[in-house]
C-alpha cells in the first residue's frame, strides 16, 4: 500500500502553492486508477480492478462535479468577478483534495488491502469464500440489496445464504471431481430456505455471488441444498 502523502504545507508555501501541489499529486493518482481499470485508451487495466471507479475515483469526480466538468484536481484557482482567489472556494477545494488524498482506496494498494481485510472479516463470520474483487463486486453490483421474492433480505441472512451456496457450489465441483470427502452442516432452516430462493431465481444475482456457474451447476447446486437440509433436519 502506498505510504500516506504527506499533507502540511512547507515551508513558506502559499494557499495557492499548496492547492497546487496537492492538486497535482492528485491527479496523478486519478490517472493510476483509470489505468487500473482500463478507462484510459491503449491501457488495458490491470486484473480484478475493472471496477476500480466504484471506490474513491467516483467520489472523486463527484467533488470535481461541483466545480465546473473538469475531470482533474489541477485546475485554476476558483477566482472572484474582480479576478481574485475566491478565498473560500479554495478552501472548499483543497479539503475536497485532501480528503482524496487521505482515503486509503485512493491507491490501488489501498483498495486491495481495504478489500482483502473485509473479505477475510465476512468469509469468517459467514462461512463464504470471496475474494476481494469478488466482494468489491458483490456489493457494486446490488446483490447485497437485491429483493428476493419481492422484498430485500436482512443483510446478515443474505450472507449467510451466500456463504451456503458457495459451500454448495464447492461441494457440488468436488462431486464432480469424485471427491467427497467433505460434508457440510448448517443448522438454520431460514438460511436453507433463502439459499434456495436465491438459487432458484434465475438471473437475479451477479456473477460476483455465482461467478462461473453454469445452469447444469445451478440445478446440482439445488439438489445438494436440499440434500444438506434433508440430512441436518431429519
Amino acid at each position: 500500500m502506498a505510504k500516506p502523502y504527506n499533507l502540511d504545507y512547507k515551508p513558506g508555501e502559499t494557499d495557492l502553492e499548496y492547492y497546487h501541489r496537492l492538486a497535482k499529486v492528485a491527479d496523478q493518482r486519478l490517472v493510476r486508477l483509470e489505468e487500473a481499470a482500463g478507462l484510459r485508451e491503449g491501457k488495458p487495466g490491470a486484473p480484478g480492478f475493472e471496477k476500480v471507479t466504484a471506490y474513491a475515483y467516483d467520489r472523486a469526480m463527484r467533488d470535481l462535479e461541483v466545480y465546473g466538468d473538469s475531470k482533474r484536481f489541477n485546475t485554476k484557482p476558483p477566482l472572484n468577478k474582480d479576478g481574485t482567489v475566491d478565498n473560500r472556494l479554495l478552501s472548499e477545494k483543497l479539503a475536497d483534495i485532501r480528503a482524496f488524498l487521505s482515503s486509503v482506496t485512493s491507491t490501488k494498494g489501498g483498495i486491495k488491502t481495504v478489500y482483502e481485510q473485509r473479505a477475510q472479516t465476512i468469509n469468517d463470520k459467514f462461512g463464504t469464500n470471496f475474494t476481494w474483487t469478488d466482494l468489491a463486486d458483490y456489493y457494486r453490483s446490488g446483490d447485497a440489496t437485491k429483493k428476493i421474492n419481492g422484498r430485500v433480505v436482512n443483510s446478515d441472512l443474505m450472507l449467510r445464504a451466500v456463504g451456503l451456496i458457495q459451500r454448495a457450489d464447492a461441494e457440488v465441483v468436488k462431486d464432480m471431481k469424485k471427491n467427497k470427502d467433505k460434508v457440510l452442516k448448517q443448522s438454520d432452516k431460514l438460511v436453507y430456505k433463502k439459499a434456495l430462493e436465491i438459487i432458484g431465481q434465475s438471473g437475479s444475482l451477479s456473477s460476483s455471488v455465482l461467478k462461473g456457474v453454469t445452469d447444469e451447476q445451478r440445478r446440482l447446486i439445488k439438489e445438494k441444498l436440499k440434500e444438506f437440509e434433508k440430512e441436518d433436519f431429519k
